[in-house]
């Protein structure tokens, strides 16, 4: 590999250089995250390039996460123009909803980062952009709801509603999302509930 790069836990560990992960062939090593104290709070993780270290052009570096043998789910990249960033780790999540451990089936999990073609990066990206777009959609579309759900007067194309109801939104949207991170994704229909 013409670059180095590490990755960190975000609040939780120092750096960790390439040299550090287990390199499975030349375009791809492997963490084994199951190992690190408590890496199922962890929630965010970056991945960057070291200073004076550059990729091929048409190269970049993708994250990514898995649980015992099932697939890798993307994460994110960096490349030379984006030479560092910081990710969610969306832990895979075991049948009770809990995060994978080594002590639920005895799985490893796993971060993986592979050197790949930056146009396969870069599309990947795009639809990581158009999900995210997507959720913000559905945030929105939530806060509407639960405006709506006031005594309201119409004025004309305006709503009036309590002066607090932005504050008592957040609270209750804070407290759905805790108890169930995928309400917005799942389906439309949970948006009303």
């Amino acid at each position: 590999m013409a670059s180095g790069f590490g990755l960190f836990f975000v609040g939780h560990t120092v750096p960790i250089t390439h040299d550090n992960l287990t390199q499975v062939d030349p375009t791809h090593w492997v963490l084994d995250a199951s190992v690190i104290p408590n890496y199922a709070s962890m929630k965010e993780v970056a991945l960057f390039l070291l200073p004076g270290s550059a990729l091929d052009p048409n190269a970049a570096l993708g994250l990514y996460v898995r649980a015992g043998n099932a697939e890798w789910a993307y994460r994110g990249c960096v490349h030379n123009a984006q030479p560092s960033a910081v990710m969610p780790l969306q832990w895979p999540l075991a049948e009770d909803g809990s995060v994978m451990s080594a002590a639920v089936g005895g799985q490893s999990v796993q971060i993986g980062v592979s050197l790949e073609a930056a146009a396969d990066i870069v599309a990947r990206e795009s639809s990581s952009v158009g999900a995210k777009a997507e959720f913000a959609k559905r945030v929105g579309l939530d806060l509407f709801r639960y405006l709506e759900s006031f005594q309201t007067q119409n004025m004309g194309s305006h709503i009036v509603v309590p002066a607090n109801a932005l504050e008592r939104w957040y609270t209750r949207f804070q407290e759905k999302f805790r108890r169930d991170p995928d309400f917005l994704t799942r389906n439309t229909e949970s948006l009303n509930s």
